[in-house]
């Protein structure tokens, strides 16, 4: 009768250790087929996202605007047709309409490049710039100042480079030397030395005299 209940013991024990086996391997086989499904657990689901460094477009860049412009998460360079520097720009916030072949810069920190050299430096709350033809448009207040000395601000300002002059609108305030002119629209070179101001034009300057009570050369 003990053999008998020692036997059955026994045949207990191997049902249970096969039960806990299948237990662990079904378990195993679960996991296994969740992980595969779902990705590797430790990419978050992010394996497939880039992520750059400041702000970028939507749906992010997939092609450059035409050949030589650059992009970078908050730094535009648009060369010259000739290949030469143009003008750089840097951002807070770029957005590239691609099919426009167009984008928006906003507080944006810009160079015009003379000759490959960067002679002009200009600042502007909302920039917008046209690849293909090359106009940009400068808007809520822009500061434009030259390494030589001459500068200008106005409420807006138009790079034409077909022309390759300025043309800025509303309080326009000019300045070269001792010499400031005030006006309604301003047209200067890209050097900011010929300049043609007109509507509502006032001028000041400040005089200069010699030793002798004369005025100064």
């Amino acid at each position: 009768m003990n053999r008998l209940l020692s036997q059955v013991g026994r045949h207990k024990w191997v049902v249970v250790a096969f039960i806990c086996v299948c237990v662990v391997v079904l378990g195993f086989g679960i996991y296994f087929a969740v992980s595969t499904w779902t990705g590797n657990p430790d990419t978050d689901g992010n394996e497939d996202s880039i992520q750059l460094d400041g702000e970028t477009q939507p749906g992010g860049l997939q092609e450059k605007p035409k050949p030589g412009v650059i992009l970078e998460a908050t730094q535009i360079t648009i060369p010259e047709p000739g290949g030469a520097p143009g003008w750089s720009f840097g951002a807070e916030r770029i957005e590239y309409d691609l099919d426009g072949n167009h984008a928006r810069l906003v507080e944006v920190d810009g160079i015009r490049f003379i000759r490959g050299m960067p002679e002009v430096e200009i600042h502007a709350g909302v920039v917008n710039l046209e690849f293909e033809s090359g106009k940009v448009d400068f808007d809520n207040y822009v500061t434009v100042k030259s390494k030589q000395g001459p500068g200008f601000s106005a409420g807006g300002v138009t790079w034409d480079p077909d022309t390759r002059k300025f043309r800025a609108h509303g309080n326009v305030r000019y300045e070269n030397g001792s010499s400031k002119i005030s006006g309604d629209e301003l047209e200067i070179d890209v050097k900011l030395e010929v300049a043609q101001i007109t509507g509502n034009v006032r001028f000041r300057s400040q005089v200069i005299y010699g030793p002798q009570g004369g005025f100064a050369r």
